[in-house]
């Protein structure tokens, strides 16, 4: 005696991004007493690709690098140690945006670096567009696949 029931809940529902339940109840029977068991299962689910998730973390990262880069450089932070890394990464990640604005001079000659901050805009626009395509595909992947 094997009975298998299925049922799927959808809690929301916001375009590609499903959330929900998805509960499975099984009935068998006890091979040594006869009698019925019942076993139930429930998964829980997010609705987001882990590719989603890689991409906003890495996104995260490089914004973090860069407002570091900001702060240390506005705050006048010397290059050593820690700092030292931030300037190094941050002057990276900012180099495609160097020199379309000049880098302003703050109080006590303290350093503006502009570019910093139209790098983290850029960064998270082209995460922003990643996401989509990525949402966009795997959508359309799922309705294929059913």
């Amino acid at each position: 005696m094997t009975d298998m029931q299925t049922q799927d809940q959808a809690v929301t529902d916001y375009g590609s991004n499903r959330t929900g339940v998805n509960t499975t109840t099984q009935t068998v029977a006890d091979p040594a007493t006869g009698a019925s068991v019942r076993r139930s299962r429930t998964a829980v689910w997010s609705g987001k690709s882990p590719s989603v998730e890689f991409v906003w973390l890495i996104a995260g990262i490089v914004v973090a690098f860069l407002a570091l880069d900001f702060i240390f450089h506005a705050s006048g932070a010397n290059d050593v140690g820690f700092a030292a890394f931030v300037f190094a990464v941050g002057k990276a990640l900012a180099s495609p945006f160097a020199g379309i604005f000049n880098t302003a001079t703050a109080a006590r000659g303290n350093l503006i670096v502009w570019a910093d901050v139209l790098a983290m805009v850029i960064y998270v626009l082209v995460a922003a567009a990643i996401v989509k395509v990525v949402t966009l595909i795997s959508a359309r992947n799922a309705t294929t696949a059913k």
